[in-house]
């Protein structure tokens, strides 16, 4: 469980945040269409990230579960990764 969770994690936050720039590039250059659409893919991945990265946090702090650790690096691992692959096609 704890490696689909990690897996399910890392591969939103990557979508997320790649994605996050393509709508903000959509918004500056006044792309209506790809803004919607690209709005709706950055709130689907956001709610699958948030909600198991929550579940996974809670975990770790109200049970002291440090088996959910990797979640939580998945998602900033995820997050940094996308983040760095945006700018670089992104410029």
């Amino acid at each position: 469980m704890i490696i689909k969770y990690s897996i399910i994690v890392f591969i939103t936050q990557l979508i997320f945040i790649g994605t996050r720039t393509w709508n903000v590039k959509a918004v500056s250059n006044n792309k209506v269409t790809q803004v919607l659409l690209s709005g709706a893919i950055i709130h689907i991945a956001w709610l699958i990230a948030t909600s198991t990265g929550v579940a996974s946090m809670h975990k770790i702090i109200t049970e002291m579960d440090w088996q959910y650790l990797p979640v939580v690096f998945c998602s900033l691992s995820g997050g940094l990764l996308g983040s760095y692959i945006s700018m670089k096609i992104n410029g």
